[in-house]
């Protein structure tokens, strides 16, 4: 079953390696906790460990949990 991003509460709702994609339709930014836009898409969230990853369209993956983490935002809010 695909999960998506809505289904993610704790990181132990993705198995280790396992993915989730944006729901159809919605786009998502990736945060700073300061509220500064990364300027790329988040193409999946990953679990590695004890900690969920964002995937963003040019490659580069940013923490989402944890200590120092970003914010995964829907476009348009």
């Amino acid at each position: 079953m695909q999960k998506h991003f809505y289904d993610l509460r704790e990181v132990e709702d993705l198995a280790d390696g396992e993915r989730a994609l944006p729901e159809p339709g919605v786009t998502y930014d990736v945060r700073t906790m300061e509220n500064r836009t990364v300027n790329t898409e988040v193409e999946s969230v990953f679990r590695d460990g004890d900690t969920l990853f964002a995937r963003t369209s040019t490659g580069k993956t940013y923490p989402v949990t944890g200590e120092g983490s970003y914010v995964l935002v829907p476009r348009g809010l």
